[in-house]
């Protein structure tokens, strides 16, 4: 039985053909302890039979509600849905009068698994004792035990310099490997693959930038949440895994494409976000292409 004291975390979890580990993920979800968490899974126009499979799995289950995007419309607005769809449950009477209004929200992956059963609920219990928390992120590890996140604010410039020279980020990888923080602490930004956000400042945020397809959604909340006086915080007593190896979402069509994933959100982040020079932007772009064409089939080969 439940306590009705405890926070009500509502996690959006977006689905594009991998409906299986969707389903692996949110039964971690549902998993989890301390808290009264809810799913809501958006598949996004997967071409597959996902929807149904996923409607199949999960349709009875009053804790979860599975949603059918028309188009993929990306990671920020498939989250948007999710979220907007759970906020209007929780106000309205009737079929679904039992979803009261979430204090969180949990954006997580479907490629993430949560073998720490509390791990949802320490994030929560932080976020309730630190009230200028707009974003609060557990430690996130690869596979390969390599940690992803937290990051600084991004600058073009350097930017520019690890896709030049990525040997950079590849030390500095290896040096956190070796060096994990132990105490949680403020940071500019949290990887997307897992956050909790307080659902009304989310809300008030104007939530993900929809203009984004895949790429510096994180940056941009970060943004967004600032000018509203919130913070992110990494906290690392939560761990979850990422294992980082098919992504929720994708662009159909088969073209081969030479740019790392998010360098066209991540220029459109620095030009509307950081009002960067376009020369900056135009410079990032053209070392991120010669990655693309020159480092990135090696580092795909690297567990990393």
């Amino acid at each position: 039985m439940m306590s009705i004291t405890e926070p009500i975390v509502s996690a959006i979890v977006l689905n594009y053909l991998t409906w299986e580990q969707t389903s692996h993920a949110v039964e971690d979800l549902l998993a989890q302890t301390r808290v009264q968490l809810d799913v809501v899974i958006v598949d996004n126009a997967s071409p597959n039979d996902s929807f149904e499979q996923l409607e199949r799995r999960f349709g009875r289950n009053d804790r979860i509600q599975v949603l059918g995007s028309e188009h993929n419309g990306g990671y920020a607005r498939g989250n948007n849905y999710g979220a907007c769809w759970r906020l209007d449950a929780g106000r309205r009477r009737g079929d679904r009068a039992h979803l009261r209004p979430p204090d969180y929200f949990l954006i997580v992956n479907n490629d993430v698994r949560l073998p720490d059963r509390r791990a949802v609920a320490t994030l929560a219990a932080f976020a309730a004792t630190h009230p200028d928390a707009g974003m609060v992120g557990p430690r996130v590890l690869t596979r390969a035990g390599f940690a992803q996140g937290p990051y600084r604010r991004p600058h073009p410039l350097i930017c520019c310099l690890r896709y030049g020279l990525p040997i950079i980020p590849l030390a500095h990888r290896l040096w956190r490997r070796l060096w994990r923080e132990q105490k949680s602490r403020r940071c500019f930004a949290l990887i997307g693959a897992c956050l909790l956000v307080p659902a009304a400042a989310f809300a008030q945020a104007g939530m993900f930038d929809e203009a984004t397809f895949l790429g510096a959604e994180e940056y941009i909340l970060a943004e967004r949440l600032r000018a509203h006086g919130l913070r992110s915080y990494y906290v690392p007593t939560a761990s979850v895994l990422h294992e980082h190896e098919v992504s929720a979402i994708r662009r159909t069509g088969g073209e081969t494409r030479y740019l790392p994933a998010g360098v066209a959100s991540m220029a459109y982040y620095f030009r509307r976000y950081q009002r960067a020079p376009e020369s900056w932007i135009a410079l990032f772009e053209r070392l991120a292409a010669f990655y693309g064409r020159v480092f990135l089939p090696l580092r795909q080969r690297l567990p990393l």
